[in-house]
């Protein structure tokens, strides 16, 4: 039976992984070869050949350059911003009475569940009242105040047991103190999940800068990576490749460093 398991879970980490390993094998041949092959010719089969010709255009594409800075800068200042935001509201959340607890946390689940579509256009006419349609910073603080940031914190801190809180209160009655010494220890790889969360959710946005950022000068790679390998394809699968390896590098950090909070 373990046997069987085993073969089972092998078998569903292979079909995980093959998307990514196609992807990479493509990116290192010619963009010639990659494109025949994807397009089922046999005959770019013959005399394969490794290059990293496709990693060359696209780093020197300005415009694939240009866009994958914007993603990295809005990625990057609002996840800065949300996981403090997020901490802060979630401990909020999770010292309030039951009753207005549940009553908030519906309102939090509830626009959670709601498509961005439902609140496209009240966020866009706030975006123009408030001076920040065109901005950066609509599109940041939009994220900045994602309700499963707060969802998400104040769960984790109910697997607290109350006793520690009340043991904690008695040591001292600053809140961030009783934050960083007794309850980050116990919750920190939840909050690096909720960090990758909120990364791969930013990094990969589409609608909310379509609408709030006209100026496509602004706009992340996410909304102009399509039209990008269309113009470019002679280096279509590299580009996938390297705007995919920020994600994959923020779970290797996040993994890290909850590993050695959770040993400390």
């Amino acid at each position: 039976m373990k046997r069987l398991s085993g073969a089972l879970l092998t078998l569903l980490l292979a079909l995980f992984l093959l998307p990514a390993v196609v992807l990479t094998l493509l990116s290192f041949l010619p963009s010639q070869t990659a494109q025949a092959i994807f397009q089922q010719e046999p005959a770019a089969l013959s005399g394969l050949r490794l290059s990293t010709e496709q990693f060359v255009r696209a780093l020197s594409d300005r415009e694939y350059g240009r866009q994958f800075y914007n993603s990295a800068m809005l990625t990057g200042v609002s996840l800065a911003l949300a996981m403090p935001v997020a901490l802060g509201a979630g401990l909020f959340l999770s010292r309030l009475p039951r009753r207005w607890q549940r009553a908030l946390l519906a309102l939090y689940v509830l626009s959670l569940l709601s498509p961005f579509q439902i609140i496209m256009l009240p966020v866009y006419k706030l975006s123009l009242l408030t001076g920040l349609y065109d901005s950066p910073w609509s599109v940041i603080l939009l994220n900045v105040f994602a309700p499963i940031g707060p969802v998400a914190v104040c769960m984790l801190l109910r697997t607290v047991d109350d006793s520690q809180w009340e043991a904690a209160s008695l040591e001292t009655d600053s809140a961030l103190k009783i934050l960083r010494y007794v309850l980050l220890p116990q919750i920190t790889p939840g909050l690096a999940a909720l960090g990758l969360v909120y990364f791969a959710q930013v990094w990969n946005m589409v609608e909310q800068p379509l609408i709030l950022l006209p100026d496509a000068r602004l706009r992340p790679l996410s909304t102009a990576f399509n039209d990008i390998i269309k113009s470019s394809t002679d280096y279509a699968f590299a580009g996938a490749l390297l705007y995919a390896l920020p994600v994959l590098a923020f779970y290797l950090i996040a993994a890290a460093a909850a590993g050695s909070r959770k040993k400390h």
